[in-house]
């Protein structure tokens, strides 16, 4: 994995552990928007098998990253989150930002 150094400040701030974001990145659900590829933690990923205190931990990471190189550009922490990476613009042309575009017109 490789991780810019705003992402290693904020790992360290919010105290997500490397073996949080290997298991945030094992269990979570992918979505590609706003250029950025989100991968976000929910109650309904997490297996049943894992311990009680590592599922709450894990619930509601969201990292960002670079779609291309798979670089992790930011890590942080809302349970909410998948309702907001939703509604962000998909792409800004100068023009109309809530234009909605295919995937395909936009990597």
């Amino acid at each position: 994995m490789k991780f810019t150094n705003h992402a290693l400040i904020r790992m360290n701030q919010r105290k997500i552990s490397d073996e949080m974001l290997k298991l945030a990145l094992r269990y979570g659900c992918v979505i590609y928007n706003a250029g950025a590829k989100f991968v976000f933690v929910r109650k309904k990923d997490v297996p049943e098998d894992l311990p009680k205190a590592v599922a709450e931990k894990i619930e509601g990471i969201v990292i960002v990253m670079n779609p291309v190189d798979e670089t992790i550009v930011t890590v942080y922490k809302n349970k909410d989150a998948l309702r907001e990476i939703k509604r962000k613009i998909k792409r800004y042309d100068g023009k109309s930002p809530r234009g909605k575009f295919k995937l395909n017109e936009v990597f």
